[in-house]
């Protein structure tokens, strides 16, 4: 019953017609009646219009034509008492009277007469609220009729009320010349009173009534032959979609068994327990598909793995969400395993969580890969230093005797040179060791960091200092902006003043001779921003992109004369960024300079 429900409401029109259906049927039964009401008025107003007419016309015949062949051609009376008399014809008004009393006895409608001055054998009549309401209402509005729903003797009824005038010069002298008159200053279309008809409301919404009958049973067999044809339809829908389920079922075998031959596939239950596992995790995991069934998936989890990862994983899952992740596993037989794993929450057509799919990828090979690389890493990092120690030996030993052979003997000119070569090469080398001995030292993380508060204005005038000699030989002037005393920066000045002395060594470099440099400061939002700015050779735009790489070096011509160690910048760097935490970067323009941006 369910399911059809949902077929019915949920995958097709029926329900939508049978709610919208049913909404007329409850309109319709409320609406009618209202209408049925406002129709039996409508029906009594114009009943009685047409019966009042049909009285006025008749009597206005009677006056003017028979009445008066009676009294020019017999000796009959005309009186309101002809029942008693047997030579007497009834008053016109009489007539209409008694033709009244006679709808009243043979028929379902009433009708009356009535005035404000009756004639003294209808003195005695009394009025009910209605007829004083209607006399009063027509006196005012002559030209309109009263109609009013109404209960005589607990008939449900509607009365109509409409003016009666007097209408011919006879009428008006009869009535101001008899005896029993009641008035005698009658005038041509005065108000002698009104004409009542009531008829009972039955009759009228009795039409009305079978009309809504008939358009609820109209309704009622659309809505059996609609239903019947949605039927039909929902019979050949599902079938046709048995056909395409069936296709489906088929595609999705051949995505699953591709699924299966490529990855790691089982599925567990809310509480963690395998109710599934393809081949290949049998495989992986060293257990039968009997020993996995049924058994909590922490059975393969390795010893070696965070509790937090787990609990990360089944607080999204939980609630809910995909979770992705790197996961070492155990086999049956101790051995390990590494998979990226992706779980997924089913869930059912009402959102709630059924069992958990996870798909697994074996990385064991790109894990031991990394491990690998790391070791290689290691032992790199480990032999540079060893090598850079090796080497600081013997170079001081070179530059320490070079300088002696240089003070104790006077030597020619060419063996001066020869001296003088082997001492800057030495020189040279010396520093292309510390350099590398710097960059392994930060590339392990065994680099001393030791910050402290330092004087921004100490720190760039010792700076320019050390490197006023090289500035000096090429008439460079260096500018300090900005600097006060009294500016402090957290950090480590040592490194610091390593960092920027590598950025100004290659400006004062590739700084043509009466040029210029600007070092500027300035600190916004608790941030410190320093630049410096040269009037150089500037730097390729293909240089720029690796220009913190390290051992690479600009490749204009200007640039490759100026032999250098290609770590320079890439020490910077990493002192800035990775020990210090800020950022730097480089705008230039070959011919126009360059400009370093720091931010601590």
């Amino acid at each position: 019953m369910k399911n059809l429900f949902n077929k019915i409401f949920k995958e097709t029109m029926l329900g939508a017609i049978v709610i919208t259906i049913s909404v007329m049927f409850a309109g319709i039964l409320y609406l009618v009646p209202l209408v049925s009401k406002d129709q039996a008025k409508e029906h009594a107003i114009y009943e009685s219009e047409q019966l009042t007419n049909y009285i006025r016309i008749f009597r206005s015949y009677y006056a003017n034509n028979i009445l008066k062949k009676i009294k020019a051609h017999t000796d009959l009376k005309v009186n309101y008492d002809h029942k008693l008399h047997a030579k007497t014809v009834p008053l016109p008004a009489t007539l209409v009277h008694d033709l009244g009393a006679l709808f009243t006895a043979q028929t379902n409608t009433s009708l009356q007469m009535y005035s404000n001055f009756p004639f003294p054998n209808r003195k005695e009549r009394v009025l009910d609220t209605y007829q004083k309401d209607a006399l009063a209402y027509i006196l005012k509005n002559p030209d309109k009729s009263f109609s009013r729903e109404d209960i005589i003797n607990g008939e449900h009824v509607y009365r109509t009320a409409i003016g009666d005038f007097l209408s011919a010069q006879s009428c008006v002298n009869c009535h101001n010349s008899r005896a029993d008159t009641p008035k005698t200053d009658w005038k041509l279309g005065d108000m002698r009173g009104v004409i009542e008809v009531t008829i009972p409301m039955e009759t009228s919404s009795g039409l009305a009534q079978n009309l809504t009958y008939s358009i609820l049973a109209f309704i009622f067999i659309n809505l059996i032959l609609l239903g019947l044809y949605y039927f039909l339809q929902i019979k050949r829908k599902n079938k046709q979609l048995k056909k395409e389920y069936t296709k489906k079922d088929k595609i999705l075998s051949e995505y699953k068994r591709a699924v299966d031959m490529g990855t790691i596939v089982s599925k567990a239950d809310k509480n963690g327990t395998i109710t599934y596992v393809n081949d290949a995790f049998v495989e992986i995991s060293g257990y039968s598909r009997a020993e996995l069934i049924g058994k909590p998936h922490a059975m393969i989890r390795h010893e070696d793995m965070p509790q937090e990862i787990f609990a990360d994983m089944w607080s999204k899952i939980l609630n809910k969400e995909v979770w992705q992740g790197d996961i070492k596993n155990k086999t049956k037989h101790a051995g390990e395993y590494y998979v990226h794993a992706t779980i997924i929450p089913i869930l059912d057509e009402n959102d709630a969580l059924v069992e958990f799919l996870a798909i697994r990828y074996d990385t064991t090979s790109l894990h031991q890969a990394i491990k690998t690389a790391n070791a290689a890493e290691k032992t790199k990092g480990e032999f540079l230093a060893n090598m850079s120690h090796e080497l600081r030996t013997p170079l001081n030993a070179i530059i320490g005797f070079s300088q002696i052979i240089q003070r104790r003997k006077k030597a020619d000119e060419k063996d001066a040179t020869y001296i003088s070569k082997i001492q800057l090469s030495g020189q040279n080398l010396l520093t292309l060791v510390d350099s590398i001995l710097d960059f392994s030292k930060i590339e392990e993380g065994k680099m001393e960091f030791l910050p402290s508060e330092i004087d921004i204005f100490d720190l760039f005038t010792e700076v320019s200092i050390l490197i006023e000699s090289q500035a000096f030989k090429k008439n460079i002037k260096i500018t300090l902006n900005g600097f006060n005393k009294g500016d402090t920066l957290f950090a480590d000045k040592q490194l610091l003043k390593q960092a920027l002395l590598n950025i100004l060594s290659n400006s004062v470099k590739f700084t043509p001779e009466n040029g210029k440099i600007t070092i500027s400061y300035k600190k916004e939002n608790k941030k410190h921003l320093f630049s410096i700015e040269d009037n150089g050779i500037g730097i390729a735009p293909d240089d720029l992109e690796n220009i913190f790489m390290p051992f690479k070096q600009g490749t204009s011509a200007k640039r490759t004369e100026a032999k250098g160690t290609g770590l320079g910048l890439a020490i910077t760097n990493k002192i800035i960024t990775e020990l210090h935490n800020g950022t730097i970067h480089v705008q230039s323009e070959e011919n126009k300079g360059t400009c370093f941006y720091i931010s601590l």
